[in-house]
């Protein structure tokens, strides 16, 4: 399965949590794929882990919005679990894959938590997690290699 097709599974899929560990530099998402969507038998449980590795860059962009002019907030690379959380499963918005990087000022003043990695690997490919609600957006970018998925129960669908 390549990226595109992917793309079309995780269409409507909703965030309910972005993990970064920096050590292993591993993006772990927590997805609750749409009903009907995937090529995998996932039963009443949609969930579905995204991994990304090697994570050689992370800039991500936390705005209140319900204040004007809309209010940057940061944040640790520890909280962007709490972070992604606080969104409630909120629906994805395309694209996932392929953004080019946001330049500095694009997402607001300044990136709420940014990280990189001097290491040569972890740059052929981008996944943008975006969502929004009421109250504020998150915006989420990471440069990777590679990636897997997997249910709900750890069993390995695609890598």
């Amino acid at each position: 399965m390549d990226l595109s097709d992917l793309e079309e599974v995780l269409d409507q899929a909703r965030l309910w949590g972005a993990e970064l560990d920096p050590r292993f530099r591993v993006l772990a998402t927590t997805l609750e794929l749409a009903a009907g969507s995937g090529p995998w038998e996932l039963g009443a449980d949609r969930r579905i882990q995204l991994l990304c590795f090697p994570v050689s860059t992370i800039l991500a962009s936390l705005r209140r919005t319900s204040v004007v002019p809309p209010e940057q907030v940061t944040f640790t690379t520890e909280q962007l679990v709490d972070v992604t959380a606080g969104f409630g499963g909120a629906v994805l918005e395309p694209p996932i894959f392929g953004r080019p990087q946001p330049a500095p000022g694009e997402w607001g003043p300044a990136f709420s938590l940014q990280g990189s990695s001097s290491a040569p690997d972890g740059r052929l490919r981008t996944i943008t997690l975006a969502v929004a609600d009421a109250e504020a957006r998150l915006e989420v970018f990471a440069r990777f290699d590679a990636l897997e998925v997997r249910d709900a129960q750890g069993e390995e669908l695609l890598g």
